[in-house]
């Protein structure tokens, strides 16, 4: 089994745009998908990311911590999954209800073990 990142990247404050109702039958959904995974054993960790987010960067040695809004596009969270091969992977990420309720990319990213 190798350890993938999937990282759930969506536009902006998109979750104001749902009904309550439908925010509801969405965390319903998403946590039958999230249970299914823990009961298949192939979920090691999964959070949504906080709004507030910073990005640090070095610009000829001067060290700049701003905001992370430079675009539209938001990380919202990320899923720590393990699967056999990345098509497995790719298939637990088609597989989150997130594409139903919200515009949506998941990025699938096989995650290397350090000195292997």
């Amino acid at each position: 089994m190798k350890d993938f990142l999937l990282l759930i990247r969506t536009e902006g404050d998109v979750w104001t745009s749902l009904s309550p109702q439908q925010l509801q039958e969405h965390i319903e959904k998403g946590t039958a998908y999230i249970d299914n995974l823990i009961k298949e054993g192939k979920l090691k960790s999964a959070a949504p990311l906080d709004k507030g987010s910073r990005i640090v960067t070095d610009t000829n040695g001067i060290i700049k911590d701003r905001p992370f809004n430079e675009t539209k596009e938001v990380i919202a969270g990320y899923f720590h999954i393990v699967a056999e091969d990345i098509r497995e992977a790719v298939e637990i990420a088609k597989a989150n209800p997130i594409f139903s309720d919200i515009p949506t990319k998941i990025e699938v990213h096989l995650m290397k073990a350090i000195g292997g």
